[in-house]
C-alpha cells in the first residue's frame, strides 16, 4: 500500500517549485496529484489548497466543476485525468526529482505533521 502522505509531500513540493519557475502546466499536474494524495491521506485542507491554486490560475480546469477533490474522485472523467497524471509522474519519479534537487518528500520541518508542512508550503507559495 502506498504512503499517501509521502506522495502528497512529494507532489506538493514539486508543484510549489514548478510555480516558482513559472511552469504552470507542470505546477497544475503536480498540484493535482498532490491534492489527490492529500485527499487519500485524509488531509482535506491540503487537497482544497491544491484545488484552489489550480482553479484560480486555470478557471477552465476540470476541477472547477467539482466542489472538492473528494467529489471529483467520484467522476470517471476525473479519474482518467488522475491516471494520466500518475503516468506523467509516478511517486517514485517525484521522489527521484526531489532528491536530485537536494530535497526529500518528508520536508525540512520534522516538528510539524506532513499535512501541516504542506499547508504552510502552499500558503507561502500563494504569497510569493
Amino acid at each position: 500500500m502506498p504512503d499517501h502522505e509521502l506522495a502528497m509531500c512529494a507532489y506538493v513540493q514539486l508543484g510549489v517549485l514548478s510555480d516558482r519557475k513559472q511552469q504552470t502546466l507542470a505546477r497544475d499536474r503536480f498540484l493535482l496529484l498532490g491534492g489527490v494524495e492529500a485527499c487519500r491521506a485524509g488531509w482535506l485542507e491540503v487537497a482544497e489548497a491544491c484545488r484552489l491554486l489550480i482553479v484560480t490560475s486555470n478557471p477552465a480546469h476540470q476541477l472547477k466543476r467539482h466542489a472538492t477533490i473528494a467529489d471529483a474522485l467520484r467522476d470517471n472523467d476525473f479519474q482518467h485525468l488522475v491516471a494520466a497524471g500518475e503516468r506523467y509522474c509516478t511517486y517514485e519519479q517525484a521522489e527521484h526529482l526531489l532528491r536530485q534537487l537536494g530535497l526529500t518528500p518528508e520536508g525540512d520541518h520534522p516538528e510539524l505533521s506532513r499535512g501541516e508542512r504542506m499547508s504552510q508550503l502552499l500558503a507561502q507559495g500563494q504569497r510569493e
